[in-house]
């Protein structure tokens, strides 16, 4: 006659996948919640001095229901990521449809971007640097993100100027924008009036390449 044996909880830890998982609704709820507290760890401490365990305790969640929501920390620095790209995405989108020269939309749109920067808080530091990492799981959702903004671009300055703008100039945009963040999160993190020079800066540039088209 077969006995029941109990489990071993260490058994159980090594394999979080086989308790089953919560409900769609409670599951979301919890993700956010790892989300939320794993984007203030990263901000403080950056990917690499941020472990499970910090996430944890920030996000008050057991190390079990975190592996039943995210394989590791580079999941869940992904999914900020990608969470913050639609953000931006569907921002921009809503910044350019209003009336004006396709110049004037893109600039709009760029100041979006900058907003962004300036008020997501020191995490926006930590996604923006890894992604430009080739071995960072968020440098593909960067690359596909500069396409669709790129595409999002030129349809917009098509519709605004009745004409062509060229791919390329719509991607320089985009990096020098990217490039200049960067520089302002990296060297300068704490200044906002460099910030607010950058966007200056940016827009005298964005009317330069526009102006050659």
């Amino acid at each position: 006659m077969n006995q029941h044996r109990p489990t071993d909880p260490m058994q159980a830890a090594k394999h979080p996948s086989t308790t089953p998982p919560p409900p769609p609704d409670r599951r979301e709820a919890t993700r956010l919640r790892i989300i939320k507290g794993a984007a203030e760890v990263f901000g403080q401490q950056g990917f690499a001095g941020t472990s499970v365990q910090a996430i944890l305790d920030a996000a008050g969640v057991s190390r079990r229901t975190f592996y039943q929501c995210f394989s590791d920390k580079s999941a869940v620095l992904a999914a900020i990521y990608e969470r913050s790209l639609n953000h931006l995405y569907a921002c921009r989108r809503e910044a350019m449809k209003h009336p004006g020269s396709g110049p004037e939309r893109l600039q709009r749109a760029q100041a979006v971007y900058l907003d962004f920067v300036a008020t997501a808080g020191p995490v926006v530091r930590v996604i923006t640097t890894e992604a430009l990492r080739p071995d960072s799981p968020l440098y593909a959702l960067r690359l596909t993100m500069h396409q669709q903004i790129e595409d999002q671009y030129c349809a917009v300055f098509r519709e605004a100027e009745g004409r062509d703008l060229d791919p390329l100039i719509a991607r320089s945009i985009i990096l020098l924008s990217e490039s200049l963040s960067i520089h302002i999160l990296t060297q300068h993190p704490d200044d906002p009036a460099r910030l607010q020079r950058a966007a200056a800066v940016l827009n005298r540039h964005i009317e330069q390449l526009l102006a050659a088209e």
